[in-house]
């Protein structure tokens, strides 16, 4: 324990994300190494209770993983709210049942040794892989924004453009997809710009809700009809004419987003009116 490093969340860590955790596998491997010769020797106890202690040291392990993959999400996103469940801390918990379990009823030590191993584990696992993220990262929200509004809202938007991305593949027109890529490019910057200022979204939320929207839908019926080989010079001009129209749209929605909109007010005006009034002020 004396060379266990405290986790901090905010460090460089120059591992391979895929090498993260890879400790908590290791750590059971004697146990599997005595299961082999409980099976060997026919030692029913014995292979009901090292099969039962590897596969939870296998469990926590996978929970922890699930819970490093989040946290890499989180750590990476402008914009995140703390992970609901908290695998990390699930992980844990496992990991000291599993150590406990397999101090006192696989080795046979003593329950005070026991316990004491397990909150050895418990600590060591707090101290090397720290526990879950528990506080949103939301920024300063202005009267009438949630936060809940803006992550669904970008996520969704975010969605969206995976699609429109995957669709591409099935459209092999230069011309268009290179009308596409512009388009993803500049909605990717619109998204970013609302993570960094969270309180842009009442002036982003069309964009993302009706012309992105109907972006996705159009692309999609456009794809399945080149799959089809329905496509002809005018409906190519049609939707070409869309993506110019959509790419117009972004570019006048950049602006928004650098200008001082009084819509914005205006919704933080009306949000506090009905506030003031719930409050009988």
């Amino acid at each position: 324990m004396a060379q266990t490093k405290r986790y901090q969340p905010n460090q460089n860590n120059k591992k391979p994300f895929f090498l993260k955790g890879i400790l908590l596998y290791l750590l059971p491997l004697p146990i599997l190494w005595t299961l082999f010769f409980a099976l060997l020797n026919g030692d029913f106890t014995g292979i009901i209770v090292n099969g039962i202690a590897y596969a939870m040291f296998l469990l926590g392990a996978s929970i922890a993983r699930r819970g490093f993959v989040i946290e890499r999400e989180y750590k990476n996103s402008i914009l995140a709210k703390a992970p609901k469940i908290k695998y990390k801390s699930i992980a844990s918990i496992v990991v000291t049942i599993a150590t406990f379990f397999t101090s006192y009823f696989a080795t046979a030590n003593g329950l005070f040794l026991s316990i004491l191993l397990g909150l050895v584990a418990f600590v060591g696992f707090y101290l090397y892989y720290g526990l879950d993220p528990r506080v949103d990262k939301v920024g300063e929200l202005d009267i009438g924004v949630s936060a809940e509004d803006v992550i669904e809202i970008t996520e969704k938007a975010k969605e969206r453009i995976s699609n429109i991305k995957k669709l591409q593949h099935a459209i092999s027109d230069l011309e268009v997809n290179t009308k596409l890529d512009a388009i993803i490019k500049e909605t990717q910057n619109v998204i970013r710009s609302v993570e960094k200022n969270p309180n842009d979204l009442s002036r982003a939320r069309k964009f993302f809700n009706v012309y992105l929207h109907r972006t996705e839908k159009i692309t999609g019926e456009y794809a399945s009809n080149v799959k089809n080989n329905n496509i002809d010079a005018k409906m190519k001009a049609n939707y070409l004419h869309l993506l110019e129209t959509v790419e117009e749209t972004i570019e006048q929605q950049k602006e928004r987003l650098n200008e001082d909109d009084i819509t914005r007010l205006d919704v933080q005006i009306e949000a506090l009116t009905k506030q003031l009034k719930n409050e009988g002020v």
